[in-house]
């Protein structure tokens, strides 16, 4: 039956404001690489880079948490929650003149980095089955939105006001976003009193345990970069991690309402959809962080790759990239209904693993690296809608965002090690004293790397069980929930829905 007008226009309007909200996320990030050099010449190179990082270290924290508050307390007050204290953050970064300050700001603004998986959850709930898989990849294509105009509006803004200028604009962004998301999401609070069911317990040292594990080992190995994997940071981390990581283990284990269900953490579907997440989203962050910096770097001897263009003229040379992905998500969306999603991400590695050595062999025509983009795009939008939709296929209704902050934390991790491990292979092959040129053939090694994790991720992806079925949109593992609802073994009932 086809819905009425009404309800279609009101799908759109939730639609547009959820990628409107979403984009606040990615653009934290992609805007303030064009402000670097500003950061420097403010802060130091040591300051811009803790202000670059501490936005992922935070969502790594938060990410857990928003996905389980989300389910507890409803998913468009943590939207809306999540994103006042991004505008604030925005504000004290727009106004600080100092860097504590500025890190402050930037720890607030890492309050919304679970807004993606909670928007995937706010679609579960509201569109029809049939349409969940392409509204998706709408809510994904906003991805490719800020791909496509980060590099272009971050130059503009740090050229005419400095990095405050960047701050500024996510300040209006949110300050525009609010509004609408107040008045146009779903009120999805579930009174409990309403239903007779006994209040549900938020456990939030569980997930801060589960999300500080995840932060320790991301900035272990980002000082395993920076120092040395002898450092006393990337020592000390490790073993931390591992603490953490054991002691969210022990407290969950026999939890009645824990942060984070390890029967759903360890399910055959979840696990297999996590793994290959990591290793896809390492190989297109690696490649994403370092083509910009390939095409920025100065003609010098040794350098075969290098083309000597400035950030605003790189930006034109790669914007077939964010096109790409821009198209890549409905299109993901659009597969994963017909095809099923476990075939949709079976194309998107082959098509990042396809870029990623489509640059690793880059020909000296700057014409070819349209092409490449685009490819590589291409496979980076279908990547997102493809495990929103294997996450979304593996997951009850009532862990719906605990599910899809699963698998941001994956793809944050996979960001955390292309950016710093698989992107360091550059360094082996330095050119000059000064510690910032590197070869043609270090760019070729990391760009090889990252395509071996994505022909990786696709090998463990052909060995996936689930996600073969054209996606329903979250309906199939609703019908298996209801036919095991008399089972007293709340854990083998969990088990068995996935």
């Amino acid at each position: 039956m086809t819905a009425p007008l009404d309800s279609r226009i009101r799908q759109l309007a939730i639609l547009a404001v959820l990628v409107l909200l979403t984009e606040t996320g990615p653009l934290e990030v992609s805007l303030v690489y064009p402000a670097a050099e500003s950061l420097t010449q403010s802060f130091g190179s040591a300051g811009a880079d803790a202000v670059t990082g501490t936005v992922s270290l935070t969502a790594v924290v938060c990410i857990p948490l928003l996905g389980r508050i989300a389910d507890v307390a409803g998913k468009k007050r943590v939207l809306l929650c999540s994103g006042a204290l991004f505008a604030v953050g925005s504000l004290l970064c727009a106004v600080a003149a100092s860097l504590p300050l500025l890190l402050l700001g930037r720890i607030l603004q890492g309050a919304v980095g679970g807004a993606l998986a909670v928007a995937y959850a706010i679609v579960r709930d509201v569109f029809p089955r049939h349409q969940v898989p392409v509204a998706l990849g709408v809510v994904s294509s906003g991805v490719g939105i800020s791909g496509l105009a980060a590099p272009f509006l971050g130059g503009a803004l740090v050229d005419r006001y400095g990095y405050s200028g960047v701050f500024w604009f996510l300040l209006l962004l949110s300050v525009l976003a609010l509004p609408l998301a107040a008045a146009i999401l779903p009120d999805d609070r579930r009174p409990n009193d309403a239903t007779g069911a006994e209040p549900r317990r938020l456990d939030v040292p569980g997930a801060l345990l589960l999300g500080l594990a995840a932060a320790a080992l991301v900035s272990g190995i980002s000082a395993g970069v920076r120092s040395g994997w002898s450092s006393p940071g990337f020592l000390a981390a490790l073993p931390s991690a591992a603490l953490l990581a054991i002691g969210f283990w022990r407290r969950e284990r026999d939890r009645p309402d824990p942060a984070i269900d390890l029967g759903l953490l360890t399910a055959p579907a979840v696990r297999d959809s996590l793994l290959p997440a990591v290793l896809t989203t390492a190989c297109s962050t690696t490649v994403a962080y370092l083509v910009p910096q390939l095409l920025q770097t100065p003609r010098h001897a040794g350098l075969g790759y290098a083309f000597g263009l400035t950030a605003l003229a790189a930006a034109g040379w790669t914007f077939t990239l964010g096109l790409g992905s821009l198209a890549g998500g409905p299109t993901g969306g659009y597969l994963a209904r017909r095809n099923g999603p476990r075939s949709t991400a079976l194309m998107a590695q082959a098509l990042v693993a396809t870029g990623a050595l489509g640059f690793a062999a880059l020909p000296g025509q700057r014409g070819a690296i349209l092409l490449i983009s685009l490819v590589f795009g291409l496979g980076t939008g279908l990547t997102y809608v493809a495990f929103a939709n294997l996450i979304t296929e593996a997951v009850p209704d009532e862990r719906a965002a605990t599910g899809t902050a699963l698998l941001a934390v994956a793809n944050q991790l996979g960001a955390a090690t292309g950016a710093s491990v698989l992107a360091s292979a550059r360094t082996l092959y330095p050119v000059g004293s000064t510690g910032t040129l590197f070869a043609g053939s270090g760019y070729r090694l990391a760009f090889t790397c990252a395509a071996a994790a994505a022909l990786l991720a696709l090998l463990t992806t052909l060995r996936m069980r689930h996600g073969r079925a054209p996606a329903t949109g979250g309906a199939a593992t609703r019908r298996i929930d209801s036919s095991t609802a008399g089972s007293s073994d709340s854990g083998s009932t969990t088990k068995e829905m996935i």
